[in-house]
């Protein structure tokens, strides 16, 4: 009996052992990674894989004592070798609730944002929602589809291998929009020469990458989880800081400065070589004279005198030139900043500014008109009442996106002087939440705190921090941020009242439209079909957002005058006779006599008139022809024509795709503009075709 119990422990270690997986017994995890996922994992000029990851497993293996094998590959393939089992861990990957089902996740690495990057061309985009009209970029097995169609499940997608490939795809104009984690945009859009030629909005989507492994491979997860335990929040900055380059366009001011600073420069250059030329004459001039007669001696002295003289009063117009460069310097200051002033607010009825941008702009131009503050952050109120860290300068920007229930801040109901408002803070904040906020803060002395309000709601907050001892907020510092207060919320009072303004415009077309659709059972769907293909030949035209937003609302409209015809004609279950079809022809006129009575929709009503007109001259109402008929009725005349032949009839079956484009190149030029019929030809064949 006493020699069978070490012989079960004995065979209960080795099945134990039997059982672990071989590159843990090998002390060699092997990690599968994104070969091109900047800057995480990349490969470089002279073909090395480098990145954030590939220094975070380095430092791993001299923490952990455990060897590390990447294992680069595309991230489709990732998925499927960690399925396989022929590796153990897969780097720097999303959760989501799919791969839960296969995948055990470590604690949280690194933190990501994810935003949508667009054409400015193509007109103003702010969330998923306004992603429908376009072909949106993405690439294969993204965590960030899922998160899309969640929000927009009519967005098109157009899939790629990697991210290169996607921001190549963009900068030869064959996608306008794509999605991205913001990390790898920017280090793309920089590689191609492309961050201020697209556009970025809010981020739609913050996450966390993780390290995961198989389901139920507990071993492993235990390895990784212990391992990250070693690694202090600062290390992991650091890797992330190694590789994020941040461009700042040049000041609009350096270049005036430059020539100025080399003017004064010249100016200073000349005044030296005359003072060196007269030098070198009078003492020329001199040796003459002692030379000619030593009875000159005192007249010599008497002109060294009045040199003496000269060189003192140089010498204090010198000193004279200095002082009126300073006040020159400071009086140009002055104006800088006056101008900067006018210029952010002028900033306030674009439609086209950012609200991220203006904001930053706003910080900047307060922190520069108290220059005793070296620091300040911009704070809004969400829908649900939480309160978010929108922009900081002067702190780190890793405090930006941070998110506070409103007990968890100091609240005031005017501009206010807080001293010491961290500590302050400490007494109503979660510790862990606190730490974080301190370790990204710089040390403050002083803040100023000033409400943002709009129509009797607090909607933010503006701080300024002094970060030195000896400085105080005075009376005019206070005046000042009620001011610039004032100018944020009348930057979202305009905003507001736009945004109100298109809801309307919206809501007035889509109800036309729903009443024509319930008097002409042949057109539902129909104005909206017309609508995007009309908008998609604006975009490959390269026409600008403003006269393609109107040819897509005409293709909206361009049947509600219809309905001043009589509804047996419209729905008549076969051909019309010529009198049937004269009450017909009568529907663009009164399109037009409709829409010019709405003021939101002015300037349309032409592009109404003339869809029907044809390129020969042959069309209705006015016999209009080539490039005499508007171009958006021309653009409107092939999209209304495409939609009807390829749409089920009574009288006629609808045409399969390849008839529909045997039929647009048999009417080029008779019925339709041939450059926008083979744009229309283009659009089936790249888009519709599969």
């Amino acid at each position: 009996m006493d020699n069978w119990i070490p012989k079960r422990v004995l065979i209960s270690v080795v099945i134990f052992i039997l059982l672990l997986p071989s590159s843990l017994l090998a002390k060699t995890l092997r990690v599968v990674l994104d070969r091109d996922y900047p800057p995480f994992t990349y490969i470089d000029k002279d073909g090395h894989l480098v990145g954030i990851s590939v220094d975070f497993w380095k430092l791993w293996e001299e923490k952990t004592g455990i060897d590390v094998q990447l294992i680069p590959v595309q991230w489709a393939e990732a998925f499927e070798i960690i399925k396989e089992r022929s590796a153990d861990v897969i780097d720097t990957i999303f959760k989501t609730q799919a791969r839960e089902e296969f995948l055990d996740f470590t604690n949280p690495l690194f933190q990501m944002t994810s935003s949508i990057y667009y054409n400015p061309s193509i007109g103003k985009i702010t969330s998923l929602k306004d992603l429908t009209p376009y072909v949106v970029g993405v690439k294969e097995m993204d965590a960030l589809i899922d998160v899309a169609k969640a929000e927009n499940p009519s967005i098109q997608f157009k899939f790629y291998k990697n991210y290169s490939d996607i921001v190549r795809s963009a900068k030869n104009g064959e996608i306008q929009v794509f999605l991205m984690d913001d990390l790898p945009a920017n280090y793309y859009l920089v590689k191609y020469d492309l961050l201020y030629e697209f556009l970025k909005t809010e981020p739609f989507a913050f996450n966390y990458l993780y390290l995961a492994t198989q389901k139920g491979n507990t071993e492993v997860l235990s390895v990784l989880n212990n391992g990250l335990s070693k690694f202090s929040w600062e290390e992991l900055s650091k890797l992330v800081k190694n590789y994020t380059v941040v461009l700042e366009r040049q000041p609009h001011w350096v270049r005036p400065l430059f020539y100025t600073l080399l003017a004064l420069f010249l100016i200073l250059l000349a005044l030296i070589g005359i003072n060196r030329f007269l030098a070198r004459r009078i003492s020329q001039a001199t040796k003459e004279l002692r030379d000619k007669n030593e009875e000159l001696t005192t007249l010599y002295e008497e002109l060294k005198a009045s040199n003496e003289e000269l060189e003192a009063t140089y010498e204090e117009l010198k000193a004279s030139n200095e002082e009126l460069e300073e006040l020159y310097k400071e009086l140009e200051e002055s104006v800088n900043l006056r101008l900067k002033t006018f210029e952010t607010i002028s900033k306030l009825a674009s439609l086209n500014i950012e609200e991220g941008d203006f904001l930053e702009d706003i910080l900047k131009l307060t922190l520069e008109t108290i220059p005793k503050a070296k620091a300040g952050s911009v704070f809004l109120v969400e829908e649900d009442g939480n309160i978010s860290l929108v922009k900081t300068k002067g702190h780190s920007k890793e405090l930006e996106g941070f998110v506070f229930r409103k007990e968890e801040l100091l609240d005031v109901d005017d501009a206010t002087v807080i001293k010491n408002i961290i500590d302050l803070n400490r007494e109503i904040m979660p510790e862990e939440k606190y730490k974080t906020i301190e370790m990204f803060t710089r040390p403050i002395k002083e803040t100023l705190v000033s409400p943002l309000d709009w129509e009797d709601r607090k909607f933010g907050y503006i701080t300024l921090d002094i970060l030195e001892d000896g400085n105080h907020f005075t009376e005019t510092d206070l005046n000042i941020i009620r001011w610039l207060s004032s100018v944020i919320a009348s930057f979202y009072a305009i905003r507001n009242y736009v945004k109100e303004e298109r809801t309307f415009l919206n809501t007035i077309v889509a109800t036309l439209t729903k009443a024509l659709e319930y008097y002409d059972i042949y057109t539902k769907g129909h104005s909206e079909r017309v609508a995007r293909y009309s908008l998609k030949i604006a975009t490959r035209l390269g026409l600008d957002a403003e006269t393609a937003r109107k040819i897509y609302w005409a293709g909206y409209l361009h049947d509600i005058g219809k309905i001043f015809v009589p509804q047996v004609i419209l729905n008549k279950n076969g051909f019309l006779d010529a009198e049937e079809y004269e009450f017909v022809k009568i529907h663009p006129v009164k399109s037009e006599e409709l829409i010019s009575q709405m003021e939101s929709l002015e300037n349309i009503e032409k592009i109404i008139r003339h869809h029907h007109e044809r390129w020969d001259g042959k069309g209705y109402p006015d016999g209009l022809s080539r490039e005499n008929i508007p171009l958006g009725s021309r653009v409107l005349a092939v999209a209304d024509a495409f939609d009807a032949m390829t749409t089920e009839r009574p009288y006629r079956r609808a045409l399969t795709l390849q008839e529909a484009i045997e039929e647009l190149r048999r009417c080029s030029g008779s019925q339709f503009d041939p450059k926008i019929a083979e744009v229309m030809i283009l659009i089936i064949q790249e888009e519709l075709i599969l």
